[in-house]
């Protein structure tokens, strides 16, 4: 990709999310950038073998997945009331009022995608968030049932649908043409890592942050700082 997923040019400040572009004005991430050009076959094949078994295993669940490529903002507030419960429970950032207004800013441009899957009772299990400029696809949240994670069925039942809705995920992207599943960034967890790398994807180095291009845009930054702390 040769410009930022998320670009917000103001007169005062420049945003940049996952840019592939080289700034040292910006903070260097790793990434995994899945290469949705590939056929169905090829993507399916550097799946590490667990994942192929567990995906597999998922089909025969009555899974229901629903693509919200339009969302409103109660689609996004009610992702955020789930994702609070989960960021809760497994002890994680909270989806704030910042974060809100950003995916809605997002959905106003026709960037923001969130997908869910559910069980036959219709119970949503899992949810994904993806921000997409029409080339690329960033995964921008995920989120579980915490209540699942009581009994290790439930945990296997849980880990199955994760793994099935990101997969079903890509091939949806794929299918829309876009060229690029960025997995949303690598962290220092082992698990997570692990994770991301199991579906096959290539470690990329992006760009993320803000530049001040005055004074009034640094003083609108750090504004912005604190009150993502106060959420």
């Amino acid at each position: 990709m040769k410009e930022p997923i998320l670009n917000e040019q103001l007169m005062d400040i420049g945003g940049f999310t996952h840019s592939l572009v080289h700034n040292k004005n910006l903070q260097q991430f790793e990434t995994v950038h899945i290469d949705l050009t590939k056929s169905e076959e090829e993507l399916l094949q550097k799946l590490h073998r667990t994942n192929r078994k567990q995906i597999n295993k998922a089909s025969r669940h009555n899974f229901h997945i629903l693509v919200i490529d339009k969302p409103t903002i109660a689609d996004i507030r009610a992702f955020q009331k789930f994702y609070n419960h989960f960021a809760k429970f497994t002890n994680t950032y909270s989806c704030n009022s910042f974060h809100v207004n950003t995916m809605s800013k997002l959905k106003d441009k026709n960037a923001l995608v969130i997908t869910q899957l559910l069980n036959e009772e219709n119970e949503i299990l899992c949810y994904r968030v993806y921000i997409s400029d029409g080339d690329t696809v960033f995964s921008l949240y995920s989120a579980s049932h915490f209540r699942l994670k009581e009994k290790k069925e439930e945990k296997r039942l849980l880990s199955l649908a994760s793994r099935y809705l990101l997969w079903r995920n890509i091939l949806y992207f794929k299918d829309l043409n876009l060229t690029i599943y960025d997995m949303g960034g690598l962290t220092a967890n082992e698990n997570i890592r692990s994770f991301k790398m199991e579906f096959g994807g290539e470690i990329t180095p992006v760009y993320s942050g803000y530049e001040a291009n005055s004074l009034v845009g640094k003083l609108v930054l750090w504004v912005r700082t604190i009150k993502m702390r106060k959420g």
